[in-house]
């Protein structure tokens, strides 16, 4: 029985898993019926009304446009935007299928980790939710697929891919703003791998990598210093620094006074209160008392909060350290992971069968992967030194990606850390099957010999 399993699952492979996607979202669809909102929805909805008008002039600079560009491809329509990242979601299980299926030359290995990946529900909710999740995962599995298709590790490549690749991570980094590092990480990666055979080839397509999406960088950062006049890539980023030094911020001094009180005032309220989930969210609490009472713009707060924040850093290395690695900690677990609205469900069963596949299963399988891939990081991280650092694949390259960007929100992000986990999933998974197949077969050979 299992064996014609596996026998027809390898022969109809794609078509298989393709049907089982189309299937999960039609369910979804038929029995969720939502479009989720939520605070940050707003700001991409604002912007993408702006992006149809051709008319940025005094953006306020909330957001990065990468994102708002799909709803505004959709004339502003939120269920047009839902179907465009229902489509998203079916090309990214394409993606992730024929990546693994490229990598591992075994339809049934590519099928498993397309299957395990595609049957988490965050990964399902989040193409109804107007957030930059859905996109997001859709343009790390392209730049994975287009660095296994054309073989970018390789010296032969022709120099156009690599075009390409910049142009997808362009719209990565405009679309979430924390992946900027990505385009860093692979022209590091790449030319430390090829230094020894061609430095100046090496160097050349590892300048093109990196060209467009920090062309990117630098033309967004500088439209809001024209617009707001700060050079950021949203006006959000020294807000986002004061929540990592929330537990400290206590220790700003007295010339700040006035922003420390009030901030540290509402903190203890909320430690008082026992609320940890609005912890996390202390400066969004304070918020209105801060722009009523020190008279400053949005922009112009948290400019302030930043500069606080970083002061804070410089002085408090120890305590800033501590925060990191909580936050690190957050992104390898489960809270804020899933984003829907349960009680949309139109019929109670559903609801239920749902919420409890989630709370008391998928939550906790999502952690053991987790746990899963720093062990195995460890181990290709011990092959590689003892390979003499020589041992450069797409296993250490996957190693690198995910655990850079545990430590770039770490550094910057406090709160929601496990929703910036969540366009690694695939990655993730795919790393543990195939580290976990690899053990299987090395014990396998053992125990015959």
């Amino acid at each position: 029985m299992l064996s014609k399993l596996y026998t027809f699952i390898n022969k109809y492979a794609l078509v298989l898993i393709l049907s089982i996607a189309v299937l999960a979202r039609v369910i979804i669809a038929l029995t969720y019926g939502a479009i989720t909102i939520s605070p940050d929805s707003e700001d991409y909805i604002a912007l993408g009304k702006l992006l149809t008008t051709f008319n940025l002039e005094n953006y306020p600079g909330n957001r990065t446009p990468g994102y708002s560009f799909l709803i505004a491809l959709a004339n502003n329509s939120l269920v047009i935007t839902v179907i465009f990242q229902l489509f998203i979601g079916l090309l990214s299980t394409y993606l992730l299928f024929d990546f693994s299926l490229r990598k591992t030359k075994n339809k049934i290995t590519a099928f498993w980790v397309t299957f395990i990946t595609t049957s988490f529900m965050q990964f399902l909710f989040f193409e109804f939710a107007i957030l930059t999740e859905t996109l997001t995962v859709f343009l790390v599995l392209f730049s994975f697929w287009i660095i296994e298709r054309y073989q970018l590790f390789s010296a032969k490549t022709p120099k156009k891919y690599y075009l390409l690749l910049s142009i997808v991570l362009s719209w990565l980094y405009l679309t979430k703003p924390l992946f900027i590092y990505f385009s860093l990480g692979f022209a590091l990666f790449f030319f430390v791998k090829q230094f020894k055979f061609n430095k100046k080839d090496a160097l050349i397509k590892s300048v093109i990598v990196i060209l467009i999406p920090f062309l990117s960088y630098f033309t967004w950062n500088n439209f809001n210093k024209q617009n707001i006049g700060y050079f950021t890539n949203t006006y959000y980023f020294g807000i986002n620094l004061s929540q990592t030094a929330t537990s400290f911020f206590e220790k700003a001094p007295d010339e700040d006074a006035l922003i420390r009180d009030i901030f540290v005032r509402k903190r203890d309220s909320i430690i008082r209160e026992k609320n940890d989930k609005a912890y996390p969210m202390t400066i969004w609490y304070a918020h209105d008392e801060l722009l009523k009472k020190t008279q400053l713009s949005p922009q112009d707060l948290s400019a302030e909060l930043g500069r606080i924040s970083k002061n804070l850093f410089k002085e408090h290395p120890d305590l800033y350290a501590k925060q990191v690695f909580k936050s690190a900690c957050l992104f390898f677990g489960y809270k804020d992971s899933m984003k829907w609205n349960a009680e949309k469900f139109s019929n109670k069963y559903f609801r239920y069968g749902f919420n409890y596949f989630w709370a008391y299963f998928q939550k906790h399988v999502l952690v053991l992967l987790n746990i899963l891939f720093l062990l195995f990081s460890v181990r290709i991280l011990f092959l590689f030194f003892k390979s003499k650092c020589s041992l450069f694949n797409m296993n250490l390259f996957i190693v690198c990606i995910v655990l850079s960007g545990a430590l770039a929100q770490a550094l910057v992000a406090f709160g929601s850390n496990s929703r910036f986990a969540f366009p690694f999933l695939p990655l993730i998974v795919y790393f543990v099957v195939i580290n976990v197949l690899d053990l299987k077969s090395k014990y396998l050979s053992e125990k015959k010999s």
